[in-house]
C-alpha cells in the first residue's frame, strides 16, 4: 500500500476494511474471536471493537511480521489452554467475504469429519497467490507460495484463498514443526498442508466458483476499485428498496446504513457508520453524515454535517449546519445556517435559525434561539452546562456564561450577557447606556484626509 498506516485500517465505504472481514466471521458466533495485531496495534484493536462490539474478542500480538504461520501461532497461544474444536482462520484484508459462504464451508467440513480444509479458487491469472498442488489421483499434496514455485507449478490455476478450517489439536502440533526455510524466510501457514499429508491426514480443498469474494487488497488502485464495487452494490440495494438517489455515482453510502422508503438523496452525500435514516427524508446534497439517526420527513439542506447524533421527526436542518456528537433533537426543530451544536439536547419545536453555537446545552420546547447566540461552555479547564427552559425567547447576540439555568417563559433581550440564573417569566437584559458624540464623524474624516482610502481619492 506504500503507507505508514496499517493496511486493514484503510477505509472501504467509510469504514476500515477489517470491519467487513470481521463481521463476516463474527456472524458464525466463534468463541473466542482472536485478532492478530502488529503495526498500529492499538488502532487496529479499536477498529475491531467498533466493528464487532458484542463478539468475544481476544488480541494476539505479533511484534515482527514473520509470516502467516507465525501469526497463526500467536493466535493459537492466545486461546484458552483447554480449547478443543475447529479453528477458522482468515485474513483481515478480504472485505468481500460472505458469512453464508463460511457457513457452508464449515458445514461441509464437519459433515465429513475432516481435520483440515481450506477454500480454493480457480483463477485465469493466479498471479502471486499460493498454488494448490495435487497428486495424480487429485488429492491435495501441498500449497506452494508463488515465490517458491517451480515454473511448472506457477502454471497451476487453482490457488489458496487463505481461509482454513482446522482441528485445534492438529494445528497445535503442526505449528511447532513449520520452519522458515523459504525465499522470504517466513513461517508459512500453508506448510501445514504438507505436514498433514505426511501424517496421512486427508486435506480437503473446498473449491468455490466465485473468486471475487476472496479478493484481497494490496494497492491503492485495488482499494479504489473495491470501494466502487461495494458502493454500487449498496446503492442498487437501496434503490430497489424505494430510496431515490439523484446521482448514484456520487452517493457514498456505507453498507451498514439503513434508509427508509421515499427518501431522496442528492449529489455528493456521504452516509457512513451505523446510520439510520427514516422514511420521506430529503437530503439535498453535499452532506456528511456518520452514525446518525434521522427521523421521518426531515429536510437536510445543502452542506449539512452531522455525527453521532439523533434528529427527531420533521426537522429542518441547514444549510451549512454542523451537528456534532451528542446532539439530540426531539423533533419539529429548525437548526439553520451556520449553527453548530455539540452535546446539546433540544426540545420539540425549538428553533435556532442563524449563526449560533449551542454546546453542552439542555434546551426546552418551543424556545426560539436568536442569531449569534453562544453558550459559553468552556472555562479553559472544564466544560459546563447551559439550561434553557420551555417557551423562551433568547434575543440575538446573547452570551450565556455556563454553568447557568434560564427558567421557562423567559425573554432575553438582544445583546445580553447572562452570568446568573434567571427565574421563570422574567425579562433579562444587560444595561449598557448608549452614548453619542455629536460631530465626531466629520472630525474623524478630517484626521484621515491624506489616507489613500480617503473619500474622493484616486489612490484607492
Amino acid at each position: 500500500m506504500r503507507s505508514a498506516r496499517a493496511k486493514v485500517l484503510h477505509e472501504l465505504a467509510g469504514e476500515p476494511m477489517i470491519a467487513r472481514s470481521l463481521r463476516a466471521i463474527a456472524a458464525l458466533a466463534p468463541d473466542p474471536l482472536v485478532v492478530v495485531v502488529g503495526h498500529q496495534a492499538r488502532e487496529v484493536e479499536a477498529a475491531a471493537r467498533r466493528a464487532v462490539a458484542n463478539a468475544p474478542l481476544l488480541f494476539a500480538q505479533q511484534p515482527e511480521q514473520r509470516g502467516t504461520g507465525d501469526a497463526a501461532r500467536r493466535a493459537f497461544d492466545a486461546l484458552p489452554g483447554n480449547f478443543a474444536g475447529d479453528l477458522l482462520i482468515g485474513c483481515g484484508d478480504m472485505p468481500m467475504l460472505e458469512s453464508a459462504t463460511l457457513r457452508s464451508f464449515v458445514a461441509d467440513h464437519r459433515a465429513h469429519g475432516r481435520v483440515l480444509s481450506f477454500i480454493s479458487v480457480v483463477l485465469d491469472d493466479p498471479g502471486n497467490y499460493g498454488r494448490v498442488i495435487r497428486d495424480r489421483e487429485g488429492a491435495v499434496c501441498a500449497i506452494v507460495e508463488a515465490r517458491d514455485a517451480a515454473p511448472a507449478e506457477r502454471e497451476i490455476t487453482e490457488i489458496n484463498s487463505g481461509i482454513y478450517l482446522v482441528d485445534a489439536h492438529f494445528l497445535g502440533r503442526a505449528l511447532v514443526e513449520i520452519n522458515s526455510d523459504n525465499v522470504q524466510q517466513e513461517f508459512y501457514l500453508t506448510d501445514i498442508v504438507a505436514l498433514a499429508r505426511r501424517e496421512g491426514v486427508n486435506v480437503n480443498a473446498w473449491r468455490v466458483e466465485q473468486a471475487d469474494e476472496f479478493a484481497g487488497i494490496n494497492t491503492r488502485e485495488e482499494l479504489a476499485r473495491m470501494d466502487r464495487q461495494i458502493r454500487d452494490e449498496t446503492n442498487r440495494r437501496l434503490m430497489a428498496a424505494g430510496v431515490t438517489l439523484i446521482d448514484p455515482a456520487t452517493a457514498y453510502i456505507g453498507s451498514e446504513a439503513e434508509i427508509g422508503r421515499d427518501t431522496t438523496i442528492g449529489p455528493n452525500v456521504q452516509i457512513s457508520g451505523k446510520s439510520r435514516v427514516g422514511a420521506g427524508v430529503v437530503i439535498e446534497g453535499t452532506a456528511w453524515l456518520r452514525d446518525v439517526v434521522i427521523g421521518d420527513r426531515c429536510h437536510l439542506k445543502l452542506g449539512v454535517r452531522a455525527e453521532s447524533c439523533v434528529i427527531g421527526d420533521e426537522c429542518e436542518i441547514g444549510p451549512f449546519a454542523n451537528l456534532r456528537e451528542g446532539t439530540q433533537l426531539e423533533g419539529h426543530n429548525r437548526i439553520g445556517n451556520f449553527v453548530e451544536t455539540k452535546n446539546a439536547r433540544i426540545g420539540r419545536g425549538t428553533k435556532a435559525s442563524h449563526l449560533s453555537y449551542l454546546g453542552d446545552a439542555l434546551i426546552g420546547r418551543e424556545t426560539n434561539v436568536g442569531c449569534g447566540v453562544i453558550t459559553v461552555n468552556y472555562d479553559g479547564y472544564d466544560k459546563h452546562q447551559t439550561r434553557i427552559g420551555d417557551n423562551c425567547m433568547v434575543g440575538c447576540d446573547t452570551q450565556l456564561i455556563a454553568p447557568i439555568a434560564v427558567g421557562n417563559d423567559v425573554y432575553v433581550a438582544s445583546g445580553t450577557t447572562l452570568v446568573r440564573d434567571v427565574a421563570d417569566g422574567a425579562l433579562v437584559m444587560s444595561q449598557h447606556p448608549q452614548r453619542e458624540k455629536a460631530g465626531w464623524t466629520a472630525d474623524w474624516h478630517k484626521r484621515h484626509a491624506n489616507h489613500p482610502k480617503a473619500r474622493g481619492s484616486d489612490k484607492v
